[in-house]
């Protein structure tokens, strides 16, 4: 598969644009993403609409704010040419990017779906989970993996990062990627950059002062809105096993994780809300018949006066 390199205000921005026609349709990754965790999920949603599959680069000399990455997607997608109406597919932290464009952007915004979202609010798990034991095994502060992945990557260690990430999300939930994606998602795993990307992005995720727009639904255009959910016995099940913590803690981290995710379902009059039974956070891995489900949804209720 052929990547382009974008000449934009951020040049390590790496895009491929499935189907043909102008782009209707953009995939915002979760935190630390590769391109080829969505190459199987691109294809399979150009049959109906003309994605674009960016990520969203290695380069830290832009502070990884949610309102510069909003803008660098934006110049991209102004380079590349886009319909009137874009829908916004986002998983995990892409969710808080795609709230970014679409209040940077209300205008070219047909619907958003948000597949277990980051919540602006999510700091507040802090005031939950007090000590570094407890978020550790809460699995909310995510900072201390990017560390240890940049660390290895730096010694070049990439074999070692290989032999991780075979048993780790995304091939946890996911056993079919062709050989061309499976090489992506390693080899850019390798890079020291990635990680140090994403450590920032997430890290500015939780300042304050960088995502104070985004607290409330004021200043969210009204359009319409799918929220897909992981089911809360798989996941219980999953904290209990990664967080080697017992079911009651495992039970306050579902709670606190799934009423963050509904404070979306407050921004706009018309929503659908979706429960993933049988998944846990990758759920466009298992169970990505949801996503057709959303587009449908979105598309009759974009033509309702």
């Amino acid at each position: 598969m052929f990547f382009e390199q974008a000449k934009v205000c951020n040049p390590k921005i790496i895009y491929h644009i499935f189907g043909s026609g102008k782009i209707n349709l953009v995939i915002e990754m979760g935190l630390g993403a590769t391109l080829g965790e969505w190459y199987h999920l691109a294809e399979h949603l150009s049959e109906h609409y003309t994605v674009l599959l960016y990520s969203r680069g290695r380069n830290v000399d832009i502070p990884r704010i949610p309102r510069n990455i909003a803008v660098e997607c934006h110049e991209l997608l102004c380079n590349l040419g886009y319909a009137d109406k874009l829908i916004l597919l986002a998983h995990s932290q892409g969710g808080l990017y795609a709230q970014q464009f679409a209040r940077l952007y209300p205008e070219s915004v047909k619907g958003i779906i948000l597949l277990d979202p980051l919540s602006a609010n999510d700091s507040y798990y802090k005031t939950v989970f007090q000590s570094p034991k407890e978020q550790r095994m809460s699995g909310f502060d995510k900072s201390a993996n990017f560390r240890i992945m940049e660390k290895l990557a730096k010694l070049h260690l990439g074999f070692v990062i290989k032999s991780i990430m075979r048993k780790a999300p995304p091939f946890y939930y996911y056993h079919n990627f062709s050989t061309e994606a499976e090489r992506n998602i390693l080899q850019e795993l390798t890079h020291p950059e990635l990680h140090r990307a994403a450590l920032e992005e997430y890290s500015l995720a939780h300042e304050t002062s960088e995502i104070e727009n985004l607290l409330t639904k004021a200043g969210f255009p009204n359009v319409p809105l799918v929220l897909i959910t992981h089911g809360s016995t798989f996941e219980i099940k999953e904290i209990m096993e990664f967080g080697e913590t017992n079911e009651e803690f495992a039970k306050k981290v579902e709670s606190l994780w799934q009423s963050l995710m509904m404070e979306y379902l407050s921004f706009v009059t018309k929503t659908l809300h979706l429960t993933a039974e049988k998944s846990g956070h990758y759920i466009h891995l298992t169970e990505p018949e949801l996503l057709d489900k959303a587009l449908v949804w979105i598309e009759n209720e974009s033509t309702v006066e």
